[in-house]
């Protein structure tokens, strides 16, 4: 793989770009930046790489918002996500090359995001939902994660659904991306042999910009109230699932 001086600049704005968005919003800097990355390099470069550079930007984000973690949706998410994942390393396989199904994919996750944000939240929901929402997020996350790499949009309206907001949501978030984000390195490395030294500088200059990134947002985050935060949010997420549906999904399989 071979990148020019151009496009690792591009990369590298974009990396800082989108980790202030993640870090106020909670979610869309990981798709916005896939986008990007998508442009410069193939779907089998890509996801390894964007995983690492979202382990550095999780992890920034969890370190910085450690004390907002909620524990229990971590937990059964955790519960979720190791058998999903296990399933989704079998897909990544049996696939061979994913670029043919992934359109199908995210049109799927992407009318799955669209639909969610306009349910109408029942009047008896509690600000926890159900203890099962988590464990079959984290089964679905782990399942899809391999293929179609950036997985926040998925999980994001079960958050949103359940009443997390602001720090938060941002903090617990965080952490169940970078369980899933941790999976994708070793399982491409096993699967796809895929070259680790190519691949390590321009991650390494990503993740160098993405950590300032996540301070800056967090410190933009603390002028940002509920209301605001929460429309921000749910126009973001809208955003992100018709993108991830007409220019990833639909554009593809008619052209």
């Amino acid at each position: 793989m071979t990148i020019s001086t151009w496009a690792m600049t591009v990369l590298a704005i974009t990396a800082l770009l989108t980790s202030i968005v993640s870090a106020i919003l909670g979610m869309g800097g990981g798709v916005m930046l896939l986008a990007v990355m998508l442009c410069f390099m193939s779907h089998a470069d890509s996801i390894p790489t964007h995983a690492a550079v979202q382990i550095a930007s999780n992890g920034t984000r969890v370190l910085a918002f450690a004390k907002n973690v909620d524990r229990a949706a971590l937990g059964g998410f955790c519960l979720g996500v190791l058998p999903g994942s296990m399933i989704g390393i079998l897909l990544l396989w049996l696939l061979g090359q994913p670029e043919a199904s992934e359109p199908y994919l995210k049109m799927i996750i992407g009318a799955y995001i669209i639909l969610a944000m306009f349910i109408r939240k029942p009047k008896s929901h509690t600000p926890n939902g159900k203890w099962w929402h988590f464990p079959l997020t984290g089964f679905a996350a782990g399942t899809a994660a391999l293929t179609v790499g950036a997985v926040g949009p998925l999980i994001a309206p079960v958050f949103a659904r359940c009443g997390f907001v602001k720090e938060r949501l941002i903090a617990t978030k965080a952490v169940c991306q970078l369980v899933t984000h941790a999976i994708k390195i070793p399982a491409f490395i096993f699967v796809r042999q895929i070259d680790v030294a190519q691949l390590g500088i321009v991650a390494g200059l990503m993740i160098l910009m993405a950590i300032p990134g996540t301070l800056i947002g967090k410190r933009l985050l603390t002028g940002v109230s509920d209301r605001h935060f929460t429309i921000a949010y749910r126009v973001a997420l809208t955003l992100a699932g018709l993108k991830i549906f007409f220019v990833d999904g639909i554009r593809h399989v008619v052209g």
